[in-house]
């Protein structure tokens, strides 16, 4: 018989650790299928007779209804238990990529990766405030780091991992390995997880009521500019060492490892430091990247030296997702559900963005005009969250330490 647990933090609350490693999973087979076609777009492009661009479109199908789910699902089930909603999307989960593995045309393609995009969504805007009623809250920021060290280990299997593989076994097997990561996930979650009660006062009404509160806007229009600034460059890195470091495709692949694994130390790192020092830990990191972005356009010359640099940007990022989720339930613990969907579709809109914006500038300025733009989007980054931060204290009196 599971324990019912309290909505609410309390400092004697057990910990349900395996549930957490459970979302890490859960996390992990999400992300590495939503990035998966990066890496495959020429084959599974020459499969079904369409150009890349084209099936490039299967990651902004996700994307798109990742946002939808992500401010619609908390209050469409705000009487359902948690744990039934998280199960379901696990299942939709394996669903999405068997469906894919299988696809006979473009549209069913596109239909499995829409699906994918709502359990993504789904899953982002409820993971914060599921995280606050599995730990402690003095073991919060060490859960999230956890659950999001799984964006890094879905980074390094959607590309190095699954570029290799894809060429031994085929695109359509790659997706049946990732149902198989993702069945594994829900078999774990079903066990692990303890009944979720939903948080209440999840409705439209609410969730619109929240932005009008101007720390809270401000908080996330941060974040969009937090992700853009990572995302534009990220979003061009592999042109950056083809073509700029000219890395050879053992190396790159080796790079793009070393990075996935740097973004993963990052996130741990994340999750014993924000514990104890979040504002200013979330102020020095944007700082750095900022640095990192000038740097990268002064010194292009030095391959060796850019390579380091670009680990660096990979191991600070790691920080960035802990960081924001800890800023929801630090200051908004009990509309933790209605914050994350805010936040999950703030995060999609900037990931979107910067796409768009950067291959625009790719194509007319270069990488140069990549680290600019990106190292001006973390300035503004900067002065958002020093607003924001300034803002909360003033209107609630309360410290965020």
């Amino acid at each position: 018989m599971k324990t019912r647990l309290s909505s609410h933090t309390e400092p004697e609350k057990a910990s349900h650790w395996s549930a957490v490693f459970s979302l890490f999973m859960g996390v992990t087979s999400l992300i590495a299928a939503e990035f998966i076609p990066i890496s495959l777009l020429t084959p599974i492009a020459q499969t079904l007779k369409i150009t890349e661009g084209v099936a490039g479109q299967t990651v902004t199908a996700v994307g798109i209804f990742a946002v939808i789910a992500s401010l619609t699902l908390a209050p469409l089930t705000n009487k359902i238990n948690r744990r039934l909603v998280l199960l379901t999307l696990s299942i939709l989960l394996v669903s999405a990529n068997i469906l894919v593995a299988f696809t006979p045309n473009y549209i069913m393609l596109l239909m499995g990766r829409s699906i994918l995009g709502i359990c993504v969504g789904g899953f982002w805007s409820m993971a914060s405030a599921v995280t606050l009623q599995l730990v402690p809250t003095k073991d919060l920021s060490r859960a999230l780091s956890i659950i999001y060290a799984g964006v890094s280990v879905a980074t390094i299997i959607s590309l190095p991992l699954a570029s290799y593989l894809g060429n031994l076994i085929g695109w359509r097997n790659i997706f049946l390995l990732s149902a198989l990561l993702g069945a594994i996930a829900f078999i774990w979650q079903f066990i692990a997880l303890p009944t979720l009660p939903a948080q209440q006062g999840n409705s439209f009404k609410n969730m619109f009521f929240l932005l009008k509160q101007s720390w809270i806007t401000i908080g996330i229009v941060a974040t969009i500019f937090s992700y853009g600034g990572y995302h534009i460059f990220f979003t061009y890195l592999r042109p950056f060492l083809e073509n700029n470091l000219a890395l050879q495709t053992n190396t790159l692949s080796t790079l793009l490892l070393l990075f996935g694994i740097a973004n993963c130390i990052g996130t741990l790192i994340a999750g014993i430091v924000m514990g104890k020092q979040f504002k200013i830990t979330m102020i020095v990191v944007h700082f750095i990247l900022l640095m990192l972005a000038i740097i990268l356009m002064f010194i292009n010359k030095n391959i060796i030296f850019n390579m380091l640099l670009v680990i660096a940007w990979g191991l600070m990022f790691g920080f960035i997702p802990v960081g924001w989720s800890t800023w929801i339930v630090r200051t908004l613990a009990d509309k933790a559900e209605m914050m994350g969907g805010l936040s999950v579709a703030a995060i999609q809109f900037s990931i979107g963005l910067a796409a768009a914006m950067g291959g625009f500038i790719f194509d007319h300025k270069g990488m140069q005009g990549i680290f600019f733009s990106s190292a001006l989007i973390f300035l503004c980054a900067l002065i958002l969250i020093k607003f924001s931060f300034w803002l909360f204290i003033r209107v609630t009196g309360r410290s965020i330490a």
